[in-house]
C-alpha cells in the first residue's frame, strides 16, 4: 500500500531500525528529520538497560515529484492529470563511532581501523537488505560512504525513491 510522506519515510527508518537489532547492532538513536540531520554524540548511548549503543539512524525528505509507477523515474506531466504516480525521494543517514587520533595525536592500530571497517560493511549490507525488502514502490537508488568524515562519526547515506500518496487538500465545511 503506498502510504504519505510521513508514513512512507518511517517504513523505510523501522526497516533498517529492525534489520540492526536483529543482528545486535543497534543504535542510540533514530528518527526523522527536516533536512540534513545534525548529529550530536554518535559514539555511545545508553539504553533502559544501559546496554551501551553506538550511533544513530535517520531519515529526512529531499524531494517530491511526479514518476513512472513502474521506474520511479521523474516524468513530466501538465496539471491536471488524474492517477498520475507521485514519488520521494529520501536520504537515511546511518552515523557510527569510528576510531580517531587520541589526545596524543597517536593514530589507533591497524587492527582496530580494520574491525571497525568490517562492522560498517556490515551496516552497509543490513542497510541495503532492510531497504531492498521494505516494500515493494521503492527503489534504492545509492548506499554509500562519506570518505572524508569530520570528527569521530562515520557516516552511511542511503538514497531511496519511494512511491507515496499526496492526501488531498481538505474541504472547507
Amino acid at each position: 500500500m503506498v502510504a504519505d510522506l510521513g508514513d512512507s519515510a518511517q517504513t523505510l527508518l523501522d526497516a533498517v531500525r529492525d534489520a540492526l537489532i536483529a543482528a545486535e547492532r543497534p543504535v542510540g538513536k533514530v528518527y526523522q528529520s527536516m533536512g540534513v540531520p545534525v548529529i550530536g554524540i554518535c559514539c555511545e548511548d545508553q539504553d533502559d538497560q544501559d546496554v551501551t549503543l553506538n550511533g544513530e539512524l535517520s531519515i529526512h525528505f529531499q524531494r517530491l515529484f511526479d514518476a513512472d509507477p513502474q521506474s520511479l523515474v521523474e516524468v513530466q506531466r501538465t496539471r491536471p492529470c488524474k492517477n498520475g504516480a507521485i514519488a520521494a525521494s529520501y536520504r537515511m543517514v546511518l552515523a557510527r563511532c569510528r576510531p580517531t587520533m587520541d589526545e596524543h595525536g597517536e593514530l589507533p592500530e591497524p587492527a582496530e581501523r580494520t574491525e571497525t571497517t568490517l562492522e560498517q560493511h556490515q551496516d552497509l549490507e543490513l542497510l541495503w537488505q532492510a531497504l531492498a525488502t521494505a516494500g515493494p514502490y521503492l527503489r534504492i537508488d545509492d548506499v554509500s560512504a562519506d570518505l572524508a568524515p569530520s570528527g569521530n562519526c562515520s557516516l552511511v547515506y542511503a538514497d531511496i525513491t519511494m512511491l507515496v500518496c499526496v492526501p488531498p487538500i481538505p474541504e472547507v465545511a
